[in-house]
C-alpha cells in the first residue's frame, strides 16, 4: 500500500474509510536527518547551492520515511529581529531565542521607516520557494508557506513585553504594526496558494504557554484573530486547507480558532497541557488533529514504552478519520533517533505495513 498525498487530503476531510493513518511532522532537526540518512556533511546554507542541497535532502528524508507530503516553510522579509543564541548540553543545534524585552520596532519612527520594510510585493522569497517545490516528487505535495503568524511576527519585531505594554499604552501602534505584518502574510498566502504543489497552507503562531494564552483571549480576538482569519479566508478561496501550528494552553480560544478563524487542523500538543487524545474527544469532529506523541516523553522513554503509547494514541484518535500521527511538536536533535524510529515503527505496525 503506497501512502501518497491523497491519504493526507482524505485525512483532512475526515474520511472514515481511510485505510491507513498518514504520518505528520511539523519539522525534523537536520542532525536527525543526517544520522538516519547517513549524510557525512552539512550543506552550506549561506549559498543558494547549499540551500537547495538542504531542501533536496529534506524532501528525500520525508519521502523515504513514508510521509505523504513534505513540510516546506520559509520566512518573510521582515525587519531583523533581536535574537540570542545558545546551545543546550548534548544538543548539536545552536538555537535562536527571541529577546522578549526589546525588538527592532520601538515606536512610530521604526514602523514608518522605509529602510526597514520590504515592499509587500517583495516580502517573501517566492522564486526560491517555487524552485524547492519543483523538487517535490509527483506522489507528494508540500504543506507550509510563509512561516509565522501575526502574533509571532509582531511580538518578535516589538518584543513580547513592549507589545503587551503597548496594548495598553499605545494600542494604535500595535494595530499599525499588525497591519504591516498582516498585509504581508495575506499577500504571501495568496501568491503561494497559487502553486499547484502546495497542497495545504500552514503557519506557526504560538499563542500560549503552559497555563494560559500569552495575552488575554479578548486581546487575541480583537487584534490577532482577525488577521489569522484573513489568511485562512485567502487560503480557502484557493480551495485549500489551513493548518495552525500553535503551542500552549489554548482551551479558552479553541472555539474562536475553529468557528471564527476557520482553521481546518491543529498541531502541537503536550501531555502536561492537553493530551491529543483529549483534544480528539473535544474537537475531533470539527477539525483534524495532527501529531501528539509528547516530545518530552519521546526524549526520555524506552522504545517499548514509545510503541505502546503510540499505539494507544492511534486506537483513540484514528477512528472517524481526521488524525495524522507524529510527535507533539518536532523531531528534535536532542531526541534519540531510535526513539523517533520506534514511534514511526508503531505507526507502520498500526497500518499493517
Amino acid at each position: 500500500m503506497k501512502i501518497d498525498y491523497t491519504f493526507f487530503d482524505r485525512m483532512l476531510n475526515h474520511d472514515p474509510a481511510l485505510p491507513a493513518v498518514p504520518l505528520y511532522e511539523h519539522g525534523v532537526d537536520y542532525p536527525v536527518i543526517r544520522a538516519i540518512m547517513g549524510y557525512a556533511d552539512d550543506p552550506d546554507l549561506s549559498t543558494k547551492e547549499g540551500l537547495l542541497t538542504f531542501w533536496k535532502r529534506w524532501i528525500d528524508f520525508y519521502d523515504q520515511m513514508g510521509y505523504p507530503y513534505v513540510s516546506v516553510e520559509m520566512s518573510a522579509f521582515f525587519p531583523q529581529i533581536a535574537m540570542k543564541a545558545g546551545r543546550s548540553e548534548g544538543d548539536e543545534v545552536t538555537r535562536g531565542y527571541v529577546d522578549e524585552n526589546e525588538g527592532i520596532i520601538k515606536g512610530w519612527e521604526d514602523l514608518e521607516d522605509p529602510e526597514l520594510w520590504t515592499p509587500v510585493e517583495e516580502c517573501f522569497p517566492f522564486d526560491l520557494y517555487a524552485e524547492v517545490l519543483a523538487m517535490v516528487p509527483p506522489h507528494m505535495k508540500a504543506v507550509g508557506g510563509c512561516s509565522g503568524g501575526p502574533f509571532e511576527n509582531a511580538t518578535f519585531l516589538m518584543g513580547l513585553t513592549p507589545f503587551c505594554l503597548n496594548l495598553y499604552e499605545d494600542e494604535e501602534l500595535v494595530e499599525a504594526l499588525l497591519q504591516k505584518v498582516g498585509e504581508r502574510l495575506v499577500y504571501a498566502a495568496d501568491r503561494l496558494c497559487g502553486l499547484e504543489k502546495l497542497g495545504v497552507y500552514r503557519f506557526g503562531d504560538d499563542l500560549g504557554f503552559k497555563n494560559a494564552t500569552m495575552i488575554s483571549p479578548e486581546a487575541l480576538r480583537k487584534h490577532i484573530f482577525p488577521w489569522q482569519k484573513k489568511v485562512v479566508e485567502t487560503v480557502h478561496r484557493h480551495g485549500k486547507k489551513f493548518v495552525l501550528h500553535s503551542c500552549g494552553q489554548l482551551e479558552s480560544v479553541m472555539d474562536d480558532l475553529i468557528d471564527e478563524v476557520g482553521i481546518d487542523a491543529k498541531h502541537s500538543f503536550e501531555d502536561v497541557i492537553l493530551p491529543v487524545t483529549e483534544a480528539k474527544r473535544r474537537w475531533g469532529d470539527r477539525i483534524a488533529l495532527l501529531g501528539g506523541v509528547d516530545v518530552d516523553f519521546l526524549c526520555r522513554a524506552e522504545p517499548k514504552a514509545i510503541r505502546e503509547r503510540t499505539l494507544e494514541i492511534l486506537k483513540i484518535c484514528a477512528p472517524g478519520g481526521g488524525y495524522a500521527a507524529g510527535t507533539g511538536n518536532t523531531v528534535t536533535s536532542y531526541m534519540p533517533p531510535q526513539n523517533y524510529l520506534a514511534m514511526k515503527a508503531a505507526v507502520d505496525e498500526f497500518n499493517g505495513l
